[in-house]
């Protein structure tokens, strides 16, 4: 066992292909994608209708207590999508970990989130006319969705999910766009190290609202053919996806002390910020790849098993991806490349934590998932080790990788015990 660094004892994910990792993991080995219509009638019954991997709908009653699902009533949360997601991931997370959380344990939540309360409060105002024709004047209008309002702050959502799961510890809501998941587990990695937590408790949700659509589809980021196509010649966007998950990152003294379930080593991340523009990467730095290289060789590591990429499905995304990729290894092995995309849809600031899960459930198992929907090369993207079949290779050292809106990149490497 490596000792010196922190641990990954447990791990969620919801998807459209299933409640819990065994259920998702299922999916992507009969490669399964659901992709449905999602309808969503407005004002004056007006209907948008867009494609979407949908999660189904689940009874929270059927993990939470009743004290726990009060909290939610009182709160106005019930109806808060993303807020129900982070709720069962946490729970499915730590009871993957066998962790019971006490009130003095040294235990931290951190939710990595885009926009936590924004869908409940949007949905009201959209659709409920009580809005317009109940109400005379402002102070009445405010007073109609006070309560979704004030969720719309960051701090509830983490009073509340702290409450529901009895966390007493540091808690934090990191944003940062598409690399959100990321960005927080190394967080969680420098608060076990600087000791101020045993364990941290990493989770993420999207619910793929209209309006996230509708924002991207103006900008020509989702797909016409209503398919992922990672790296493929004919990729023409991605498809979004409702998702949410959940990492339990632990010291190791922590986890040898109560026999804890050891899924792998987490080593560390290495972080950087453009500021070219918002929505386009600054080609010119290859922060993509010189992250990449620091963090091997902070690690000391020279082989690398198996990279996942963001892997949008974007023409310009993806070829920027490949080139920093194979500028990044032209001196060395390639590690073969996947993306779970295709599997469980572009979940956006959910999206790095799900895919972070997937990849370690390809290390526990050694599996790699081919990239569906990849049928064509593109003999502009430099990449010669995409994994068109499943393949069963020993894995000892493997990366998360995500270059994000606001120019926010991230290099996670994971490594086997």
């Amino acid at each position: 066992m490596i000792l010196q660094a922190n641990l990954v004892t447990g791990t969620s994910i919801l998807s459209a292909g299933g409640i819990g990792i065994e259920e998702v993991w299922q999916s992507i080995l009969e490669k399964r994608q659901k992709i449905t219509q999602r309808i969503k009638t407005l004002k004056d019954n007006e209907c948008i209708q867009y494609p979407v991997y949908e999660i189904e709908n689940f009874d929270l009653s059927n993990w939470l207590s009743k004290k726990q699902i009060d909290v939610m009533i009182e709160n106005h949360l019930m109806d808060d999508l993303d807020f129900k997601l982070l709720v069962l991931s946490s729970i499915l997370a730590l009871k993957n970990a066998k962790l019971q959380v006490k009130p003095d344990s040294k235990v931290s939540l951190i939710i990595a989130h885009e926009n936590p309360g924004v869908v409940s409060l949007i949905d009201r105002m959209f659709m409920d006319d009580d809005y317009i024709n109940k109400a005379r004047n402002v102070s009445e209008k405010f007073a109609l969705h006070q309560q979704q309002f004030y969720n719309l702050q960051s701090f509830p959502h983490l009073f509340y999910l702290a409450k529901i799961l009895n966390i007493s510890g540091s808690t934090f809501i990191v944003n940062n766009a598409c690399a959100s998941g990321t960005y927080a587990l190394e967080l969680g990695n420098l608060l076990i190290n600087s000791n101020q937590s045993d364990v941290v408790l990493v989770v993420s949700s999207d619910y793929a609202h209209f309006t996230e659509y509708l924002w991207l589809q103006q900008r020509g980021f989702c797909s016409e053919s209503g398919m992922i196509r990672p790296f493929d010649k004919n990729r023409d966007g991605t498809v979004l996806g409702d998702s949410a998950s959940g990492i339990v990152l632990e010291s190791s003294h922590h986890a040898a002390a109560r026999n804890a379930p050891v899924k792998c080593c987490y080593q560390g991340a290495v972080l950087q910020q453009d500021h070219w523009k918002m929505t386009l990467p600054d080609v010119s730095k290859h922060t993509y790849s010189k992250i990449i290289e620091k963090i091997m060789e902070d690690i000391n590591i020279h082989q690398l098993d198996l990279l996942v990429p963001h892997a949008t499905g974007s023409p310009l995304w993806d070829k920027y991806e490949a080139n920093q990729i194979a500028r990044c290894f032209q001196d060395k092995t390639m590690p073969l490349i996947t993306a779970f995309k295709p599997y469980i849809g572009h979940s956006l600031g959910a999206s790095s934590l799900s895919e972070t899960v997937l990849l370690i459930q390809s290390l526990v198992t050694n599996l790699i998932p081919p990239i569906l929907n990849y049928e064509e090369v593109d003999h502009k993207i430099p990449l010669p080790t995409i994994a068109t079949e499943f393949e069963n290779k020993d894995l000892h050292h493997v990366m998360k990788t995500v270059s994000a809106y606001g120019g926010f990149h991230s290099a996670s490497l994971f490594s086997k015990i």
